[in-house]
């Protein structure tokens, strides 16, 4: 249960992160040019945005607690469950950003949903933690 609790928490900063990038980076406007000077000049506007800092800051707890996981669970288990995140970013993107969601994308993130409750059905972890391995084999030894 812990896994999933730390796995939903991270889902919900991996999407609040990239909102916040996504409105930081709007507020920028388009990036269409190449020119080192021009780039760096946008590099400036990116690390001056508050939302770009947010957004960085959010998606680095995700991380966290994305490693954390991977510590407890299998990382067959943990991949596909997070990939929840791309139901709940479509979601955020429509409500938050007032981005236009097709329905064809709608019936993807359904396909994702059904891969994701396939997925969480199934034994988290299927090898030992190296601390328990260790533990038998010293005390076969």
């Amino acid at each position: 249960m812990k896994t999933f609790i730390v796995l939903f928490i991270a889902i919900c900063a991996q999407t609040l992160g990239d909102v916040c990038l996504k409105n930081g980076m709007k507020s920028i406007g388009e990036v269409n040019t190449l020119n080192p000077a021009e780039l760096f000049h946008i590099g400036v506007q990116v690390f001056t945005n508050p939302y770009v800092w947010l957004g960085i800051f959010v998606l680095s707890i995700f991380f966290g607690l994305y490693l954390v996981a991977l510590s407890w669970a299998d990382l067959s288990f943990v991949l596909p469950v997070t990939a929840f995140g791309y139901a709940l970013n479509a979601l955020m993107s429509w409500k938050l950003l007032g981005e236009h969601v097709s329905p064809l994308r709608w019936v993807g993130t359904l396909v994702i949903c059904f891969g994701v409750a396939i997925v969480s059905r199934t034994e988290q972890r299927t090898t030992k933690p190296a601390s328990a391995a260790a533990e038998t084999g010293a005390s076969a030894a």
